[in-house]
C-alpha cells in the first residue's frame, strides 16, 4: 500500500485566500463548533493537482490535518469528497497526540508502527516542518502556507513515488 500523508491548510489551500471576501477567516473557524464544515475552504486547483496525484500512483490518503479533530473518518470522507478530493481514498487519521507532546512527525511514525498493513511508500505534504519523518520508504515535502501545492513540489513527489512502480 502507499500512503499520502495529508495536511489541509497550506496544501489545498493558500493563507492568501483567507484574505477573499468570499472566504472563511481562519479565526472564524476557530471558534465555531467542529462540525462546521463550511468553513473549511479548499482551493479547487490545488485539490485537483493533489487528486491526480493520489489516482495516478493508486495512494491512500491517511489525514494529519487538525481538520480530522472531532470527525468521524465517514464524516472527512464526505468533506474531502465535496471539496474535489478522492474522499474515498481516504483509510484513517494520525492519531491526535499534540496535547501529550507529540508533533505531527511522532503522530505519522505512530501510524506506521500501528496501522495494521504494509506500506510500500509514503509520502507526507504538509507546510509545517514539524511533519518531517523521512525514512527510506517515505519522505516528507513541505509545502508553502502562501502558495501551497505547487507544480514544483508535484514533480518532486511524483519523482520520488516513481521509483516504487
Amino acid at each position: 500500500m502507499k500512503l499520502l500523508f495529508l495536511d489541509m491548510d497550506g496544501v489545498v489551500n493558500k493563507g492568501s485566500d483567507n484574505a477573499k471576501p468570499d472566504r472563511h477567516k481562519y479565526s472564524d473557524r476557530w471558534s465555531n463548533p467542529a462540525d462546521r464544515f463550511d468553513l473549511y475552504y479548499v482551493d479547487p486547483i490545488l485539490a485537483a493537482s493533489v487528486s491526480k496525484l493520489v489516482l495516478d500512483f493508486d495512494l491512500k490518503i491517511v489525514s494529519t490535518s487538525t481538520w480530522r479533530c472531532g470527525k468521524t473518518v465517514e464524516d472527512f470522507r464526505e468533506l474531502l469528497s465535496n471539496r474535489f478530493l478522492p474522499g474515498e481514498k481516504l483509510v484513517g487519521f494520525t492519531p491526535n497526540g499534540e496535547a501529550d507532546g507529540m508533533t505531527r512527525a511522532d503522530e505519522i511514525r505512530y501510524y506506521l508502527l500501528n496501522c495494521g498493513f504494509t506500506v510500500e511508500r509514503y509520502v507526507i505534504l504538509d507546510d509545517e516542518i514539524k511533519a518531517n519523518y523521512s525514512t527510506k520508504s517515505g519522505r516528507f515535502f513541505q509545502t508553502s502556507f502562501y502558495k501551497g501545492y505547487t507544480e514544483a513540489i508535484d514533480r518532486k513527489v511524483r519523482r520520488f513515488l516513481e521509483v516504487a512502480k
